[in-house]
């Protein structure tokens, strides 16, 4: 095939840094102000950020925006928050992609509707540490009620759902929960509802996993990835290292055990997930359980992601400052051009080589000198190129020498 054909193909099928997820959270308080909104809107501008995940339906149940459904009318289960004509409007304006974020099973409105809660060994509606209700994923009620939301959202133009709290609860006295239909282990249900959402709707479905859900089945919690993956377009783990355990992926330093936990976890989803499911991690942008808490605690995580070929990342800090955040996704988006840059480059002058390397040696022997000159020149982003491998990672580099 011609040398030129084969370059062409590449950059076609290469994965281009625009099309790698770089995005943050906003709570509906948050995106109920157009001034806030615009801060966001001129971070994507920038470059910063390509993609925001925004609340419509929140951790209470309520949805954050004008809703036509009967039955969430009925619940009183909506708050006017978010203008979603506007702020749809205004991503396809910017380019900017509008991925709604729904959660699923914890929900105060709809566990008072009928036979919808999760029941304690009384009879009562049961409810978590925080004093917030559940409903059974084992109620095909439940699970219909989700899937309209979804298909109303879908009409109204979003395009993709992030679904979390999709899985039975876990904090609190859980051993006082009753179950009603609870007919086969527990990522039953979850099942059901993504292939049904999956038949039903054209919307990229997304679902946020615990960070520990990518090592081992959380079977009281219903989150199998290696079962999820195979009903979905794209898993989200919360990563965070604040939520691991300090033994696990032990380093002798913050920064090289927040990479190692993003690079060896990606890694795991990759395994469990078939090749079309996108692995977009939420990296921790909040100061929880960590040692300094700064824009190289922030990276590390990135850096990490991005190296084992996550798809993306997404920024989560609950009250959404992203002061700290955004520069390290400027790095990483930089970071992620110069590389592509230079694959396509490296490419070029093999391309070139090889297309003149017969009509003309001369010419072939100056490009290969000029290669190997340019081979023995230290990369402005040598660092970043060559991460600590995992044969070595016990004698590490040291804190100061830091990968940018």
């Amino acid at each position: 095939m011609n040398h030129c054909v084969i370059f062409a193909l590449y950059t076609i099928f290469s994965i281009s840094p625009d099309s790698i997820t770089f995005g943050v959270y906003l709570n509906p308080y948050q995106a109920s102000k157009k001034d806030f909104l615009e801060g966001i809107f001129r971070a994507a501008e920038s470059g910063y950020i390509n993609t925001i995940v925004v609340d419509l339906k929140s951790d209470y149940g309520y949805l954050c925006y004008e809703t036509e459904i009967p039955q969430v009318k009925e619940l009183k289960a909506f708050k006017r928050y978010i203008d979603l004509d506007y702020l749809i409007k205004r991503c396809e304006e910017l380019n900017i992609k509008l991925i709604g974020r729904i959660v699923c099973f914890r929900d105060n409105y709809l566990a008072k509707y009928e036979d919808c809660a999760i029941r304690d060994s009384t009879g009562e509606i049961w409810y978590d540490k925080t004093g917030t209700a559940w409903v059974n994923p084992y109620n095909k009620k439940v699970r219909q009620y989700l899937i309209s939301i979804i298909k109303e959202l879908e009409r109204k133009g979003i395009k993709s759902v992030a679904l979390d709290y999709i899985r039975f609860p876990t904090d609190g006295d859980i051993n006082r929960i009753r179950l009603n239909n609870a007919k086969g282990e527990r990522y039953i249900p979850i099942i059901e509802f993504l292939k049904n959402l999956k038949d039903t709707t054209d919307i990229e479905i997304g679902v946020c996993i615990f960070g520990y859900a990518v090592w081992y089945d959380l079977k009281t919690e219903g989150q199998e990835v290696s079962r999820i993956a195979q009903v979905v377009d794209a898993i989200y783990p919360m990563l965070y290292p604040s939520h691991f355990h300090p033994s696990f992926r032990r380093e002798i330093s913050e920064y090289w055990r927040n990479y190692w936990i993003y690079f060896d976890s990606v890694e795991e989803s990759f395994k469990k997930s078939p090749l079309n499911v996108k692995i977009i991690p939420f990296v921790q942008g909040f100061d929880l359980y960590c040692d300094r808490f700064d824009e190289d605690y922030i990276f590390s995580q990135i850096f990490g992601a991005l190296n084992a070929d996550a798809d993306g990342v997404l920024i989560w800090h609950a009250a959404n400052d992203y002061t700290t955040s955004l520069p390290c996704l400027a790095r990483a988006n930089n970071l992620i051009r110069y590389r592509y840059v230079q694959n396509i480059l490296s490419i070029r002058r093999r391309v070139l080589l090889h297309q003149y390397q017969e009509i003309m040696p001369s010419l072939s022997l100056s490009l290969m000198k000029s290669q190997k000159k340019t081979q023995t020149i230290p990369s402005p982003d040598i660092r970043s190129d060559n991460p600590p491998s995992k044969r070595i990672r016990i004698k590490m580099i040291p804190d100061q020498i830091l990968p940018w």
